[in-house]
């Protein structure tokens, strides 16, 4: 059985969703003389998703834990902040893992089957040295999995038991995470029919746009970084500038191909940690680190190449390779070929 505790720290549960309606609060209802402190918890955990990416768990106000999250989805709707809605979705699914890790396997296993209607039932059988907690039906594992970059992920990775795949009691709270992500966003995604916005909240929604300029930056709609030659880049590299740009999700294999392959034709720091910065889950410090290693500044100092294509392949990364792409074996390749012919044509005319 779900408590109202349950609520408050999962407050994406339909439960939750048909306590708020039964309640019977429409936007002028959520004032501030009454419901102020809702509405702070509500910009807060904004803010927080915002400037740090994660939300707390602060569950000691139950009550207005649960109302602040469909305040919180109400004011991001009314920003129109694509990026700050992609954002926030991966801070609720930060704060629902961190909680949903320290849940027993009942739990877990109710929350599954009650909020995504998962297939999921207790195992309890080991393999080697692992001990399998549940097995979870094949199609609620990939819809998820398929977002989780790191081998053990792959379907060819996994114990497979008559259509249902094993998992831990740990990796069912991180595929939990991904749904809560897509479920998130869902909601902060949705038209608001026309309302008219009372103006003590159409401050707080002004507030959180300028949050999101301040912490995301103000958006720079797919511009290239200063570099010598920057129409000579190959596809795959535009590719993922493109989809920095638009907040979406870049893996692991695409980031670091992206920082390399700018570090290596002479991209300035700064101009690398920019293109990086409209990501969801964006850190300045983390990525200004990262950006220092590869360039060889820090550990081993070791600069470190663009990987090849075929790995690119691999992983997914190259996209729409042209008739250049055939005849190099490195984006670098590409660059230095495109550059060179480019800078040919603009003498040839002056």
């Amino acid at each position: 059985m779900l408590t109202r505790a349950d609520l408050a720290k999962y407050p994406f549960l339909n439960e939750a969703t048909d306590y708020v309606k039964s309640l019977g609060l429409s936007i002028e209802d959520i004032r501030p003389e009454e419901y102020g402190p809702v509405l702070d918890r509500a910009e807060k955990r904004l803010e927080e998703a915002l400037s740090k990416g994660r939300i707390t768990a602060n569950i000691a106000d139950e009550n207005t834990e649960i109302l602040s999250f469909p305040v919180s989805n109400l004011i991001l709707s009314l920003t129109g902040e694509e990026r700050a809605k992609r954002r926030y979705a991966l801070a609720e699914a930060k704060r629902a893992y961190e909680l949903l890790k320290q849940e027993s396997p009942d739990k877990l296993e109710l929350i599954a089957s009650s909020a995504f209607q998962w297939k999921l039932r207790r195992t309890n059988m080991q393999f080697g040295r692992r001990l399998y907690d549940f097995s979870i039906g094949l199609t609620d594992y990939l819809r998820n999995a398929i977002h989780l970059k790191e081998p053990r992920w792959k379907l060819s990775n996994r114990v497979l038991d008559h259509g249902f795949v094993l998992a831990t009691r740990d990796e069912i709270a991180r595929l939990l995470e991904e749904e809560v992500r897509s479920k998130v966003l869902d909601r902060a995604s949705r038209p608001t029919a026309s309302v008219n916005v009372p103006p003590f909240l159409g401050q707080r929604i002004e507030h959180v746009r300028n949050l999101t300029v301040k912490y995301l930056g103000t958006p720079v709609h797919y511009e290239l970084p200063r570099v010598p030659v920057p129409e000579a880049m190959p596809p795959c590299v535009r590719n993922l500038i493109s989809l920095l740009d638009s907040g979406k999700n870049v893996q692991h294999m695409g980031r670091f191909t992206l920082a390399a392959f700018l570090v290596n034709i002479g991209a300035e720091q700064e101009e690398i940690i920019r293109v990086f910065k409209p990501a969801s889950d964006f850190s300045e410090r983390m990525t200004r680190y990262q950006v220092e290693h590869i360039a060889g500044q820090r550990g081993g100092r070791t600069k470190y190449t663009c990987p090849m294509c075929t790995t690119l392949k691999t992983h997914g990364v190259c996209y729409k390779p042209d008739e250049i792409c055939a005849t190099i074996r490195n984006p670098l390749s590409y660059y230095k070929t495109q550059a060179r012919t480019l800078t040919r044509g603009k003498k040839a005319v002056n």
